[in-house]
């Protein structure tokens, strides 16, 4: 992303969950990969509320959305695996 102050917005957005992550993890010792589920979780679950609400016709848009959503998510994951991959 961007340095635009939109994204600049979504990226502290992001910040905060992974901090309530983070305080799962860390203060309470909750499972690192239930955590990663239950973020993915809510990010589905969010998104289709995103689709329902954005969409005239959900069920003539249900794959288009899929499709959308699933290509967000993989181009994310890729660019935070390079991250990672760079930082080490």
């Amino acid at each position: 992303m961007s340095n635009n102050p939109a994204e600049m917005e979504i990226l502290d957005m992001a910040d905060e969950f992974i901090a309530v992550a983070n305080r799962l993890l860390e203060e309470q010792g909750k499972d690192l990969g239930h955590i990663s589920a239950a973020i993915r979780f809510a990010a589905a679950r969010f998104s289709a509320h995103e689709a329902a609400c954005r969409s005239g016709d959900l069920a003539l848009d249900k794959e288009k959305a899929e499709t959308w959503y699933t290509d967000q998510f993989n181009q994310m994951v890729r660019e935070n695996l390079e991250q990672h991959l760079n930082a080490h």
